[in-house]
C-alpha cells in the first residue's frame, strides 16, 4: 500500500527502486502512478538513458493529495509490503488520503454501481441505484432526431459475464449522413473499452449503400452460455438494416444479418423449446420504390444455425438482403394505408403467458389490426381496431377507395404469408395474396 515512511526533511530520490521503497509499493506500480496520475518524478536527460529523481517532501504532498488520482488512474495494485500510517503530526488531511487509498485498493469502499443514466447538456450521466453521481462523459454533438428515432439509447447491464455492470451507448453523431452511428461500451468506472461502427459499404441489386447506419435496438444474449451484445442498425435513409451479433468484450463483429428494410422492434423467445432464445425481429420490409409491408423475421442465434434455403430458378420471391432467416413472415398493406401513402409497419411485438405472439400492425389515423400467433407463425386470432371500419368508410365516401369494407376484404387482412426468405416488399407478385 503506497504509504509514505517517516521522512523529517527533504531527501533525494536517485532511482525507480528507492522510489518504490519511499512508497512502499512495486516499481512497476511507481511507474504507472507517474504516467496516470501524476507522480512527481523528473529525468535528467533524454531517451532511455535518462536518470529519473524524485524528492520526498513533493512524494508525501502528493500522497496527500492523491487519493483521486489513484482513483481515476483506476489502479489496483497490491501492497508488497507492510505499510505503516503516517504520524498524526503528519495531518488529518495526509491520514484521510491514505485511508481513501486503502479503502479504494482493498475493495472495502466499493466503486458505485452503474444502475440508471440521463443526458444533460451533452453529458451522458451515469448514477448508481441511490441517483449519485457514479461518472460522467461529455460527448460530440448527437444527431437532431437522436431522442426521437433511436429506440434504446443505453444499456446498463453486464453483457461480458464479468460479474460488473458495464455501459452500452447508441452514439449517433451529428453528421451521422457523413460518418454513420457507433456502439460505445464503457466499463463500470467509465473507461471507454472499446467503440464498433455500424454497417459496412454493401452492394444489394444494383445498388450499393455507404456505411451510414443509426443504431437503433441493443440487447445483451447468451448463445449456447456465452454472452453476447446483440445490435439493431438502420440505414440512415435507404432501406439495408444490419443486425450483429458482437463479443462483448472486444466489440468484434462475430455474425450478421441483412434485412430489406427498418428494424422497430425485438423480442427474445425460445419458440422451439431448445433452451436457446430466438430472435423476433419487427419491421417493415420495403426496399425501392413503393409502401412495402409489416415483416416479422425470425433468427437463430447464433444466425448460421438456421439452413439456408436454395432459390430455385424462376423463383418470384428471391432473398432481397440474402436470406437467412429461421421464418419470415409478411402482412397484408390495407388499402386505407396505400390510399394514405401510409407506411406499414409492425409497431408493438411481444409474447403473452399463454405463448402467443402478438404483432400490431399500423394504419392511418391510428388505426391497426392485431395478430395472434402461435410459436409456429401460425394466425390463431386477428382483429380490426375500433375505428378501422369507419376510416375505411370515410375513405370511400371521399373517393379515396372505389369501394367500401366487405367481409371477403377483412378475412384477406387476416392472412399471413410465410416466405423461405425475406422477399422484395415492393414486388408485384405480392398482389396475387392480397386482392383489394
Amino acid at each position: 500500500m503506497a504509504v509514505l515512511k517517516e521522512v523529517p526533511k527533504r531527501r533525494l530520490l536517485r532511482t525507480w527502486k528507492e522510489i518504490a521503497a519511499c512508497l512502499g509499493v512495486t516499481v512497476r506500480s511507481v511507474e504507472r502512478w507517474e504516467k496516470q496520475a501524476g507522480l512527481p518524478v523528473y529525468r535528467q536527460g533524454g531517451g532511455r538513458k535518462a536518470r529519473v529523481f524524485a524528492y520526498t517532501d513533493e512524494l508525501q504532498k502528493w500522497l496527500e493529495q492523491g487519493a483521486m488520482a489513484l482513483r481515476d488512474a483506476g489502479d489496483a495494485t497490491p501492497p508488497v509490503r507492510r505499510w505503516t500510517w503516517l504520524r498524526v503530526t503528519a495531518g488529518a488531511l495526509a491520514a484521510a488520503a491514505v485511508a481513501a487509498i486503502v479503502c479504494w485498493q482493498t475493495g472495502i469502499w466499493p466503486a458505485r454501481v452503474p444502475h440508471s443514466w440521463r443526458f444533460a447538456g451533452g453529458h451522458l450521466l451515469i448514477e448508481d441505484a441511490h441517483h449519485r453521481l457514479c461518472w460522467e462523459k461529455h460527448l460530440p454533438p448527437f444527431d437532431p432526431r437522436f431522442e426521437v428515432e433511436t429506440q434504446d439509447k443505453v444499456l446498463i447491464a453486464d453483457i461480458d459475464g464479468d460479474g460488473r455492470a458495464e455501459v452500452v451507448l447508441n452514439y449517433v453523431p451529428a453528421d451521422v449522413a457523413e460518418k454513420g452511428g457507433s456502439v460505445m461500451c464503457f466499463d463500470h468506472r467509465g473507461s471507454l473499452r472499446w467503440q464498433y461502427r455500424y454497417g459496412v459499404s454493401k452492394t444489394f441489386g444494383n445498388r450499393t449503400f455507404a456505411p451510414t447506419y443509426r443504431g437503433n435496438l441493443l440487447r445483451a444474449v447468451r448463445v449456447h452460455g456465452a454472452p453476447r451484445l446483440l445490435t439493431v442498425a438502420n440505414h440512415f435513409i435507404w432501406y439495408p438494416s444490419q443486425v450483429a451479433l458482437l463479443d462483448p468484450r472486444t466489440g468484434r463483429l462475430l455474425e450478421e444479418y441483412w434485412h430489406p428494410g427498418a428494424i422497430y422492434e425485438c423480442i427474445l423467445h425460445d419458440l422451439d423449446h431448445d433452451g436457446q432464445d430466438e430472435v423476433l425481429l419487427g419491421a417493415i420490409n420495403n426496399p425501392g420504390e413503393g409502401l412495402g409491408h409489416a415483416a416479422l423475421a425470425v433468427l437463430k442465434l447464433p444466425f448460421s444455425a438456421a439452413p439456408r434455403h436454395s432459390v430455385p430458378a424462376g423463383d418470384p420471391f428471391p432473398p432481397a438482403t440474402g436470406g437467412g432467416e429461421l421464418a419470415y413472415r409478411l402482412f397484408p398493406l390495407p388499402d386505407t394505408g396505400r390510399a394514405a401513402g401510409w407506411l406499414p409497419r409492425i409497431a408493438s411485438l411481444a409474447v403473452d403467458p399463454h405463448d402467443r405472439i402478438l404483432v400490431e400492425t399500423t394504419a392511418p389515423e391510428s388505426s391497426a389490426i392485431i395478430y395472434y400467433l402461435d410459436l409456429n407463425l401460425n394466425v390463431v386470432e386477428f382483429r380490426l381496431s375500433d375505428n378501422f371500419a369507419a376510416v375505411h368508410e370515410r375513405y370511400y365516401r371521399q373517393h379515396l377507395l372505389d369501394h367500401p369494407l366487405s367481409a371477403a376484404e377483412i378475412a384477406l387482412l387476416g392472412k399471413v404469408v410465410a416466405f423461405p426468405a425475406a422477399p422484395d416488399g415492393n414486388s408485384p407478385e405480392l398482389s396475387r395474396f392480397w386482392r383489394f
